[in-house]
Formats: C-alpha cells, structure tokens, sequence
C-alpha cells in the first residue's frame, strides 16, 4: 500500500516537475535548464529567486508540504466552523428553553384560571339551588298564610248562610270572596 502511495506522490512530484519545466522554458530558459546561463544573482548576493529551477524532489516536497498546509487550513476552518455552529445551537436551544418555560407556565397559569371557573360555577350552580328552593319555600309559606287570613276573614266576617230576598223562604249559601290568587296545591282553601 506504501509503495501506492509513493509512486501517487512521486507521479504528483514528476507532473509539477514537467509542469515547472514547460513553463520555464516558454519564459525563454531553455538555456538554463541545460546549464548553459547561470541563474541571475540578487542584490544580496543569493542564488535563489523567482526563476530558480526545482527538481521533482523539491517539487514532491513542496507538493506535499502545500497538501499539508491546506489540510492544517482545512481542519481549522472546520474548527471554527464546529465553534459557531455549537454557539449558534446554544443560543437556539437557550431561546427555545426560554419560549418552553413561557409556554409551561402559561398552561398553569390557563389550568389555574379554567379551575377558577370551573369552581365559581359550581358554586353558583348551588346557591341558585338552594336560593330557588328557599324562594319556594317563602312562596309556598305566604301563599298559605295569605290564604289563611281570608279564609277566617271570611269566617269571621261574613255569615256563610244568607236569607233569601223572598220572604218565607230559606236561606242561601253566601259565596265568600278570596282575592288572593290560587297558588296551587300549597294549601288547600276553606
């Protein structure tokens, strides 16, 4: 497998060494390349500049140092990228949990308020009850006294045999008058 990746990396050394050569010789260094010229000094005095011609081995090296290089660039741009994406999801999940806790203490807040209701018109329900009942009752109760005052008005008060008109004649029931209205079977009237 090592002898694989070698001859991969030792093709990508050659492919840039032809490449550099290509490119060397259409600037007009033919000459160069075959060791006719000598590379141009600097001001400094080094032999090294722009135009310095490489072998496959540096270009190998320089390949595989670029390659390194950019996954070195790679690992820390996903790096940074994992950093702001865990940012960005804290800040997400601490407003959802912010909306959640809302949303729960709204539902108390509505359970609280429904049972309130719920309370009040049981409640309501039972003293309309016993209120109906003890009007009834009041009802039923003056109804009965009422009818009671007239029935012994009337016994009272009026004779329950009248004498008839005609002379010789016998007397007649008198119908009594009771001006209360008949309530029902609350009492019975005499």
């Amino acid at each position: 497998m090592a002898e694989f990746a070698s001859k991969g990396v030792a093709g990508a050394g050659l492919g840039l060494g032809i490449a550099g050569t290509a490119l060397g010789v259409m600037n007009g260094n033919l000459g160069r390349i075959f060791g006719g010229i000598a590379a141009p000094q600097t001001a400094v005095g080094s032999c090294c500049s722009e135009d310095h011609l490489i072998n496959r081995y540096e270009a190998a090296q320089q390949a595989r140092i670029a390659e390194l290089e950019t996954e070195v660039k790679l690992r820390d741009a996903n790096t940074y990228t994992d950093q702001k994406i865990l940012a960005t999801y804290q800040y997400i999940d601490s407003q959802l949990k912010n909306v959640r806790d809302e949303l729960c203490a709204q539902a108390v807040t509505n359970q609280r308020t429904q049972d309130s209701f719920a309370l009040a018109r049981a409640d309501l329900a039972a003293v309309k009850s016993d209120l109906e009942g003890k009007i009834n009752m009041e009802a039923e109760r003056r109804c009965c006294a009422d009818n009671s005052i007239v029935t012994y008005a009337n016994a009272t008060f009026y004779p329950k045999m009248v004498a008839d008109v005609t002379v010789g004649t016998t007397t007649t029931a008198q119908s009594l008058y009771n001006p209360i209205p008949n309530c029902g079977e609350c009492c019975k009237r005499g």
